[in-house]
This record gives C-alpha cells, sequence and structure tokens, in this order.
C-alpha cells in the first residue's frame, strides 16, 4: 500500500464528485465524510468506495442535485426524505438538523427515507456524542442475509451505532454490522483475487463452507450470532424501513434506503456530572482489566482503536490506500475526464 496526502485526495474527490454533477459544497460534505473513515482506519467505507458512488450518480441511480426535505417536525420527532441523494451528503444535513433540535429539547427521535448508503456509520452518532448526547442509529441495506436456516436473501446487512459522550475524550462508538466482517472486506478479496478465511463463516449456495470471495458473495452470507444477528436486522429494518416510511427487505436499493436516530441529552435523567463522572468509572474499570490481560492482548474501549488510527492518520496527514482502491480511482478518474494526482507520499509499512 502507498501513503497518500489528505488534501490530495481531497482535491481529487471533491473534483470527481463535481464532475459526476455535485455542487461544490455537496461534494465537500460527501469527500470530508469519506476521509473521516479513512483516517480512522475502516478503509472499507472511505475512498475505496467513490467508484461505486460516482458511477451511481452518472448512471442516475443516486440524484447529484438532491435536497434534504423535512417533511414533518415537532420539537422531539423529526421526518426527513432524501430524494436519492448520496448518503454522506443528506444523512450529514439530516444529522445536523437532529443535533440542533436535541439542543433545543433534549430529546429527539427521527426517521429519514429515500436516503441511501450512509457510508461509514459511525460518523453521524459520533459528531452527535461530541456535541453531549447519547446518539443511537441505524439503516436499511440492499438484502444480502437469509433469514436464519434459508437461503433466500431477505434482509439487508442493517449496522447498529450507539456512541457515547465523554468528558475531554472521544467519544465510546460502537459500530457494528450484522456479518461477522465487513462485506467491503470480501468484495475487497474479490477485487485482489485472493482468498477469504474460513473462520468468517461464508457458505456457499448449498450450505458448504467457502473461501471464494465471489461464491462467498453469492451464497449464504453469515449473520453474528446465527438467528440472534438475524433477530437485530429484523428490528432495524421496522425502525429504519417501515417505521420510516422508507423501502425495507427485497425492496431496499439505491436511494431508496431508511434511517433512524435517537439523540438523548444524559441530564434529562439526572444530574450530567453523575452521567460523565459515572463513564469515566466504567472507562478506569476497563483500564483495570488490562492487568489480567491475556499474553499479548490489549483490552480496547468500542471505537478506541478507530480513535488512535483517526489521530495517528490526521498527524501525519495521509491515508493509506490500497493498489486496488488507486487502479479503481484512476478507472474512474479516466471516464470522469478528471486529473489523477494522487502522488505517493511514501510506503505503508
Amino acid at each position: 500500500m502507498t501513503r497518500h496526502r489528505v488534501d490530495d485526495l481531497r482535491r481529487f474527490g471533491v473534483a470527481a464528485f463535481v464532475a459526476a454533477g455535485m455542487r461544490d459544497a455537496d461534494a465537500r460534505t460527501v469527500v470530508e465524510n469519506l476521509l473521516w473513515s479513512d483516517l480512522r482506519g475502516v478503509d472499507t467505507h472511505g475512498f475505496e468506495r467513490l467508484p461505486w458512488y460516482v458511477r451511481w450518480l452518472t448512471e442516475g441511480r443516486a440524484d447529484p442535485k438532491a435536497e434534504l426535505e423535512i417533511v414533518s417536525e415537532t420539537p422531539t420527532v423529526l421526518v426527513g426524505d432524501g430524494h436519492g441523494g448520496l448518503g454522506q451528503l443528506v444523512v450529514t444535513r439530516f444529522a445536523e438538523r437532529l443535533v440542533a433540535a436535541a439542543r433545543a429539547s433534549g430529546l429527539v427521535v427521527a426517521t429519514l427515507r429515500n436516503s441511501n448508503d450512509w457510508g461509514c456509520g459511525a460518523h453521524y452518532p459520533w459528531h452527535a456524542a461530541r456535541e453531549g448526547f447519547v446518539c443511537y442509529a441505524t439503516t436499511t441495506s440492499v438484502p444480502t442475509l437469509a433469514p436464519f436456516g434459508s437461503r433466500r436473501r431477505v434482509l439487508g446487512n442493517n449496522p447498529i451505532v450507539w456512541a457515547f459522550p465523554r468528558p475531554g475524550a472521544p467519544p465510546i462508538v460502537l459500530d457494528m454490522a450484522l456479518t461477522p466482517v465487513a462485506l467491503g472486506k470480501v468484495m475487497r478479496a474479490r477485487a485482489e483475487g485472493s482468498e477469504i478465511p474460513l473462520a468468517w463463516g461464508f457458505r456457499d449456495r448449498d450450505g458448504s463452507p467457502t473461501a471464494d470471495p465471489d461464491v462467498a458473495l453469492r451464497g449464504i452470507i453469515p449473520a453474528i450470532g446465527g438467528y440472534k444477528g438475524i433477530g437485530l436486522a429484523v428490528v432495524s429494518n421496522l425502525l429504519a424501513g417501515v417505521l420510516a416510511g422508507s423501502a425495507h427487505e427485497e425492496a431496499v436499493d439505491v436511494g431508496r434506503r431508511g434511517q433512524f436516530f435517537l439523540l438523548m441529552d444524559p441530564g434529562l435523567f439526572g444530574a450530567r456530572e453523575r452521567y460523565l463522572s459515572e463513564v469515566e468509572k466504567m472507562v478506569a474499570s476497563f483500564r483495570a482489566a488490562q492487568e489480567e490481560a491475556l499474553p499479548g492482548e490489549q483490552v480496547f474501549l468500542p471505537g478506541e482503536i478507530e480513535e488512535r488510527t483517526l489521530e495517528e492518520r490526521s498527524r501525519a496527514g495521509a491515508i493509506p490506500l490500497r493498489d486496488s482502491t488507486l487502479r479503481a480511482l484512476r478507472e474512474t478518474a479516466r471516464a470522469l475526464g478528471v486529473p489523477f494526482d494522487l502522488a505517493p507520499a511514501g510506503r505503508e509499512e
């Protein structure tokens, strides 16, 4: 892998999305979202996905000029419509509205329909937690998971995200898809012509274990915890699909996804200082557990590894990109007619 300067990636990304029909300000919002994901080490949801989104825009599957519409609003409930815009744009705009509403009321429940792939789901609750709110979010996604015991794909790999504020420290963030590994890692293995570990639990259509990523993506994709993971997918589908008035189950596609958000001010449930103090007591317990860690292991809070990566890569001002990602970005640049000027800033050790 080679490292590439954040400023170079930002410039290229904005040029690509503008060439695909987006306004400059909207393109910058999407690019900052992708960069944030790469900076945190969630490479499967950063610039690796830029070619997907550009293709959706140029093929007319996503609207490059879409604007968020607030369909209805009360002090505690918001309903939005993304009108088929890129998720990183309309969900970001929606999340900003939710934080503003939560400042006034302390509690907000919200749904967004006709949205899109939101990229790295942690982005939105993380920012809400930085503003002092506990935040939960989930989204629908294209059907990849079959009900336990079946091979028919009915439900999406609907991720769930929780974020909790801390005093003077990054939020505690749980961001998890409902498969043992992100499907982006399987797609990457397919692009690079490599096998996937059998331990990931993917099976072919007949139920036999497979290490072939192409067979895995066409076969039976495992959910975490078996039927328990499928149960979580059902709940997310009900919240972000059915409740949101958005497409759900097998109807989910590009531009037809929904999201559900819950923001809470901890001060509503008692003294905010008590909440912050108790959170730090829990953190201290985690730190103390390191004293009895297994050989070679280290204890981390949810999201802590990503925070450390964010700090390191932000300080370096560069992001490592795989060769397969660079090839796809180069092809995208050629198709759009924009300069591909991502000179390497060094190699990743």
